[in-house]
């Protein structure tokens, strides 16, 4: 069996009926999860989605933005914003504890490491260089040779952290991998403790824990209002960005206790009846205060309110997929092999359509599914004709 890839999809076998008793870890590491393939699938090209919405967002101005704009693309990047990464990170959670108990710390940290410095290193050079140039020379006006900016002007936008954009994602998932190796190295230690099955049973009920998420964003916040240097942007020229890793964090901790704990697999696979009118309640909360700053008590509650949204959303997300896309699909395997490939091409292809776009006379609804269905052509395309065929490039830009 190989190691699972970077986007945290195991290749396993088939569900099958087990005739002896096994423990819960070893009933995960011998099933195959086909709602994975799906979920993990439409995740991917649901970032497609976003990317594409934010050129015609009537919110923020992004790197590509149409004069044109509507309120419906602000709203469904904010959707799609809610639930899209928190659940990408409790499933990383969970493979990343299913590996470390299958292959041990060492294949585990081996493999990821292959499985995304590789291509990181690969797409930064080849891929996010071209953006960097095409942003820099065509939409900001700024005129050069390539040589200039090779010399110049790029490794300036290195030094500065430029070079991250869309590939915040593996970085945070890197510093992730660190911490459940930590915790997988501890585990003996807590599990002694049983004091901690008290605490853990009641957050466990009905997912109660998912009221504590939203203490990671208030975290942030205070901590970027008492010391902004630190915690406004990346450090280390862009290699580490403390907002995504303290609001993403508790969404991989959830993963790696899912895989852990059958009791809370058992909880997380159904919505308890709260979460709906909490979440009702949350987004009501958060449109009443949305202009709420500062350190008082209404911004609290907003901040609260907009973290819950996405620890319900992420929730949701899960189990829908779980009770409705759990079976095996040709499809969805070939999509989900894929994504990698679109993960790391689509920011560069959604940019260069959308400012090839912006002049052209048509309603801006029809620009938007230019934009994706050119963006998913082309990096199928690559996936399928290239990444596929040659192995030079499946190891560069699939690790493998």
């Amino acid at each position: 069996m190989t190691p699972p890839t970077v986007l945290v999809l195991p290749e396993t076998p088939e569900l099958r009926q087990q005739t002896q008793p096994v423990s819960p870890q070893s009933q995960a590491a011998s099933t195959r999860f086909y709602y994975m393939d799906s979920m993990r699938s439409i995740l991917m090209m649901l970032g497609v989605v976003l990317h594409g919405a934010l050129i015609y967002s009537s919110g923020d101005h992004w790197i590509v933005s149409d004069s044109h704009k509507s309120e419906f693309f602000a709203i469904l990047d904010s959707v799609i914003h809610a639930f899209r990464m928190p659940a990408f990170f409790i499933i990383a959670g969970f493979f990343s504890m299913m590996s470390l108990k299958k292959y041990g710390i060492g294949t585990f940290t081996r493999v990821r490491m292959t499985r995304i410095l590789v291509p990181l290193f690969c797409t930064v050079v080849l891929i996010n260089s071209i953006e960097l140039y095409f942003r820099t020379t065509i939409l900001q006006h700024n005129p050069m040779t390539v040589t200039h900016f090779l010399t110049q002007v790029l490794p300036q936008k290195w030094i500065a952290g430029e070079w991250v954009s869309h590939l915040w994602f593996l970085l945070t998932l890197m510093q992730f991998f660190a911490v459940g190796i930590i915790l997988f190295a501890l585990k003996n230690h807590f599990n002694r403790r049983s004091h901690f099955e008290r605490y853990l049973s009641g957050l466990r009920k009905n997912c109660y824990f998912l009221f504590l998420l939203p203490l990671a964003d208030i975290s942030w916040s205070v901590a970027a209002r008492l010391a902004p240097d630190i915690f406004h942007g990346s450090l280390f020229c862009g290699l580490f960005n403390l907002e995504d890793f303290m609001i993403y964090l508790p969404y991989y901790l959830i993963g790696l206790w899912l895989f852990h704990d059958r009791r809370l697999q058992d909880e997380f696979h159904t919505i308890a009846r709260w979460e709906w009118s909490a979440l009702v309640l949350a987004i009501l909360t958060q449109h009443l205060l949305e202009n709420a700053h500062g350190l008082s008590q209404e911004s609290f509650l907003r901040i609260y309110s907009t973290g819950l949204i996405f620890a319900l959303s992420s929730h949701i997300c899960y189990v829908l997929f779980y009770k409705f896309m759990n079976r095996d699909s040709q499809f969805f395997r070939y999509l989900s092999d894929a994504s990698y490939s679109i993960y790391l091409f689509h920011h560069l292809c959604v940019i260069v359509i959308g400012y090839l776009l912006l002049n052209v006379q048509i309603a801006i609804g029809y620009k938007f599914l230019t934009v994706e269905l050119g963006t998913i052509a082309i990096t199928l395309s690559i996936h399928h004709f290239l990444i596929l065929r040659f192995k030079t490039l499946r190891f560069m830009f699939n690790g493998k």
